[in-house]
């Protein structure tokens, strides 16, 4: 993880080791700072207007969010039964499927 000069953990920065998590994923959106730290490295003024704007379109992208997450589980309980079923009587190919997702 990469630390700024000041000190300070910057909100877009995600450490190698972090371990991938859809639940973790959502919540690291659905952080205002990360939204306001997108405005960083430009001029006083334009940061300022761009901190408004990301302020403002924030709770669409929260709401935006929410329903990913919700449709994210949805599908995952539905797909649950096939699942378990290729775990069952396919457990090669339901090994190399795991192993191909992303880290």
């Amino acid at each position: 993880m990469s630390v700024p000069e000041n000190g300070s953990v910057s909100p877009l920065s995600i450490g190698p080791d972090e371990p991938y998590s859809e639940p973790k994923r959502f919540a690291r959106k659905l952080n205002p700072l990360r939204w306001l730290a997108l405005a960083n490295g430009t001029p006083v003024v334009l940061k300022q207007l761009l901190q408004v704007g990301l302020i403002v379109v924030w709770p669409l992208w929260f709401v935006w969010v929410l329903i990913r997450a919700v449709c994210f589980f949805a599908f995952w309980l539905l797909l649950y039964p096939v699942r378990v079923n290729q775990k069952k009587n396919h457990p090669e190919d339901y090994a190399r499927a795991q192993a191909r997702r992303l880290p």
